[in-house]
């Protein structure tokens, strides 16, 4: 499992992780777990669609009666996207902001689903939303293999991230040396460049490119551009979900032994 959040105020935590969903090597679930029920995915990328009643509140309804969450889970899936190969699904996420709050124990049920999806096929990218003052949900992140704080390259933007590192360091799997933590820069150089901000803040990173008319489909439906699949940030996208998921295979590979 795969975590994405920030730190400050519309990074592309959603735009990435939409992005990473569409140009994963595997099939994946991309799961909507933003505490602020902003339903950005819904909104923006499928353009309005309407979730059915489907989503996150469906499995806590199941968690409850004590359902197995495994099939619960994929039935309350929609796809994300046409794809003849590999399947790219979308659990839709809370529908009213306190709704996180009562979710409670289901994060521990739903985190062991999510891990054991990679049976039957599927890996799981997590958009998370804005890190809050508690911080993630503990049982997402004691499963995720790798959780990454998504940031732009500005001032504003390293410092409000030093602030909330140290609460995820607080989590003994991303504590100062552990390896489950990482940075993703969107837009490196402006106007602070990765080797500086990595530096600064002492967390290993990636990078994206910063390409506001690709990333617009991406967030907000809109047609795509002339040359989408070539352009900056989904060729650097397509890169990150590369090393992404390899770094997700060989967690799942240690798990195993």
């Amino acid at each position: 499992m795969l975590i994405l959040t920030s730190a400050s105020g519309s990074p592309g935590v959603t735009t990435l992780g939409v992005g990473l969903a569409l140009t994963w090597p595997r099939s994946v679930l991309l799961a909507d777990c933003d505490p602020g029920a902003h339903q950005s995915v819904l909104a923006g990328y499928l353009a309005g669609r309407s979730a059915a009643g489907k989503g996150l509140l469906r499995v806590a309804e199941a968690h409850r009666d004590r359902r197995p969450l495994r099939e619960v889970v994929l039935d309350q899936c929609e796809p994300l996207a046409d794809d003849h190969g590999n399947r790219r699904l979308f659990l839709a996420g809370f529908t009213k902001p306190g709704s996180a709050s009562h979710f409670g124990g289901v994060w521990t049920d739903l985190a062991e689903t999510f891990d054991r999806l990679s049976d039957v096929g599927y890996d799981v990218i997590v958009d998370a939303g804005r890190l809050g003052s508690a911080g993630l949900p503990v049982a997402l992140v004691e499963h995720a293999a790798q959780t990454c704080l998504i940031l732009r390259s500005n001032l504003r933007a390293v410092m409000s991230a030093r602030v909330h590192l140290a609460t995820l360091r607080d989590h003994p799997r991303l504590g100062e040396t552990g390896g489950g933590l990482g940075l993703i820069i969107v837009g490196e150089s402006e106007p602070y460049s990765r080797s500086e901000i990595t530096k600064a803040l002492n967390v290993s990173a990636l990078g994206v490119a910063n390409d506001q008319r690709a990333a617009a489909h991406l967030s907000d439906g809109k047609p795509r551009p002339r040359k989408f699949d070539r352009s900056a940030l989904i060729t650097s996208i397509s890169d990150l979900a590369a090393t992404l998921a390899v770094r997700l295979e060989r967690s799942a590979d240690l798990i195993r032994s």
